[in-house]
């Protein structure tokens, strides 16, 4: 089962805390690039600052979209490493 939001992300979280939060990003998103990617510092430093063009545009993602999986990302990366 995948997340579509991030209440979606942290609802399967809570209820599967063994499981890794990764599975629950769809393979092909921008969230789970940004997961792949990106440390949690580095995830909060983007989600505080206005959306990248370029990954918008190469994502094909609106800038509240942008946010959203970048969010998600966060709260996955951060329930990964215990934060």
């Amino acid at each position: 089962m995948y997340a579509d939001t991030l209440d979606d992300l942290k609802a399967l979280i809570f209820r599967s805390p063994e499981t890794s939060p990764s599975v629950f990003l769809r393979d092909d998103s921008f969230a789970a690039y940004c997961y792949d990617c990106m440390s949690v510092g580095e995830l909060r430093s983007a989600f505080h600052r206005d959306p990248d063009p370029d990954q918008r545009r190469r994502w094909a993602l609106s800038a509240t979209q942008w946010k959203d999986q970048v969010a998600m990302a966060l709260a996955a990366r951060k329930a990964a490493d215990g934060d």
